[in-house]
Formats: C-alpha cells, structure tokens, sequence
C-alpha cells in the first residue's frame, strides 16, 4: 500500500535555529561561533548524512527513525567524518583514473586491432548496436568534436568520426560503460574483460557500473560514506560472495576497485590502501569511536601494527627523544 503523502511544511532556518536544533537532538555543541563555522562551511543539509550513522535509530530509515543521537556525540565526530568521506574521495578518485585509463586502452588497443579495416568500428552496425550508433553523435560526440585535438582533425580529415583511438580519448566512463555494453558480440565483451582476469560479461559490466557509480560521487562531491548503487555488483572474480547488501554499497564497491587496480597494478593498489589507512587511522585518533562505523560502512579494517614494528618504533622513538634532551 503506498504511503499518504502530506504537505511539505518546513521551512528555512537561520545558524541559530539550527544549532538549538542539533542540540534538541542530543548533539553536544560546547562552541556556538565553532558550530556556526562548520554550518557555514557545510550546510545543515549536508551534514545530516554525516549525522545519521550517530543517531539512536540507525539504520533506520522509515517511520521508526528518530534523529535524537548517541549520548555523547559532539559535533566535532559528526565533522570528522565529513572531511574522512572527503580525504576517501581524494584518494580513490586518484586510483579510479587510473583503472579507468585502462579500460579505455583496452578496449581501443583490442577492438582496433580486431576491425583494422574500420578505425571508426565504434559506430559499425557489425560491431556495435544500432541503438548505440543512432544516439553516439548527439549524445557523446557532439562534445568531443569540440575537443581541440578532435577538431585540428576535422580540419585535416574527411569522415563523420575520427578514429577510435583519438575519439575514445575524450569518452566519459559513463560512455565506457554504455559502449561495452552495447558491444553485439559476447567474444568482444570477453576479450575486454579476460584482461582484467573476469570472464563473466554481466559481472564485469557490473564492476563498469560500481566504477562509475563512485567515480561520479568522487568528482561531484557526493557522499561516498553509506551511498547506495543503483545495481547490486555480481558475484565473481574480484568479490566471490557479498554479506547482506554489501553488493549494493560502498563496501562492496571498494572490493571492486581494488581487484581491478591490483590487475593493473599491484603496486598501486598496495599505494592505495597505504593512503586509505593513514586517513582511516588519523579519523580514529582524533574519534576512536567512529572505528565500528567506519568498518560497517565500509569495510576499511585498518591492520594493526606488529609487535615487531611497535618495537622498532619505540626504539626510534627513544633514539629520537635522547637527541633532542642531549642538545638542549
């Protein structure tokens, strides 16, 4: 049965107001001029989702929800989650580019060496589908042809297109996705995804849709922190079995984003989680309460040092205080 809507009735409120708004729900604010910066600089709005993994209710979402939080909770871990959500953006946004540049040369190195005859095999009815073909020059192209490189071509050349290598230059990963998927033979789609060790075609499609679903969040600054895919991720190569709903949250998303980077490079995804967990373990010294959040939402579990290497640590640590007392 759907729900009786009613109308919407609140209305704007003032710094002010949203601070004894906070406080009313059980938001520890000790500095008002503080708090008045942090809703300036983020929006009472905005700060909400941050917010919500702290209420009493959580993860509530329906008519059970409440907006009263946790006993204790000050406005400071409601904002260190805010910036850890945006040094996450940071760094994965870093990492997505590179999984995306090699897609992209996959399928243009695969694909153009496969249709040699045809530079432009990307709007070939043998290749691709018709409906892709009939949509590509209003939808993608009309934008990359103002790509400068694209245009000096133009000008030198005959053809509706330039070729794929220069054309797929300038395609979003959204046009990625939206090319492979409309791809008219499963042995092209397999031999994109066997490079990427994922012979599943509707899996690897659903990895090119987590990809851009958290590359668009990333670049938009949208909330990466407990965000929703619009489709589940299927089983496969990079994650063997989801718990729960982890197939259609951030959590599983990053599992794909680290399977792809380690086929790019091992290197790099070890780079990336170096950087995820200095910024995950800066967020729990500052709130040590926000680790069970965190490794729900996400799945970061930040490894804990040896006892080989708090040992070393400790020595370096008295190396480094004897220095410094000996030149005093």
């Amino acid at each position: 049965m759907a729900r009786r809507k009613i109308p919407y009735n609140k209305r704007a409120t003032t710094y002010e107001e949203q601070i004894t708004i906070l406080r009313r729900h059980g938001v520890v604010i000790s500095d008002e001029a503080k708090a008045k910066e942090y809703l300036a600089d983020i929006g009472y709005y905005r700060l909400g989702f941050y917010l919500y993994p702290f209420e009493l209710t959580y993860p509530h979402l329906d008519n059970r929800r409440q907006h009263n939080v946790k006993p204790g909770t000050c406005i400071e871990d409601v904002v260190a989650l805010y910036y850890f959500d945006i040094d996450l953006r940071n760094i994965l946004n870093k990492y997505l580019s590179r999984i995306e540049v090699a897609i992209r040369t996959t399928i243009v190195y695969e694909l153009s060496n496969k249709y040699k005859s045809n530079p432009t095999w990307f709007v070939d009815s043998n290749v691709v589908s018709a409906n892709f073909i009939r949509k590509f020059p209003g939808e993608a192209y009309r934008s990359i042809r103002n790509k400068l490189p694209i245009q000096r071509h133009h000008s030198k050349y005959t053809g509706q297109f330039a070729p794929a290598w220069k054309t797929m230059e300038y395609m979003t990963l959204g046009n990625l996705e939206v090319l492979y998927d409309s791809l008219v033979w499963d042995r092209d789609k397999r031999l994109i995804s066997s490079h990427f060790k994922e012979l599943a075609i509707e899996t690897f499609k659903s990895y090119l849709t987590a990809l851009r679903e958290v590359r668009n969040a990333c670049a938009h600054g949208n909330l990466l922190f407990g965000m929703t895919l619009s489709s589940g991720i299927r089983t496969g190569e990079a994650c063997a079995s989801f718990n729960g709903n982890d197939n259609q949250t951030f959590k599983g998303a990053l599992r794909v984003i680290d399977y792809l980077l380690r086929q790019v490079s091992v290197n790099r995804a070890n780079d990336m989680w170096r950087e995820i967990y200095k910024a995950t373990y800066l967020l729990y010294q500052k709130t040590p309460s926000m680790r069970p959040i965190v490794e729900n939402q996400t799945g970061i579990i930040v490894p804990e040092k040896s006892a080989f290497r708090r040992g070393i640590e400790a020595i370096v640590s008295k190396i480094v205080n004897f220095r410094r007392k000996k030149h005093l």
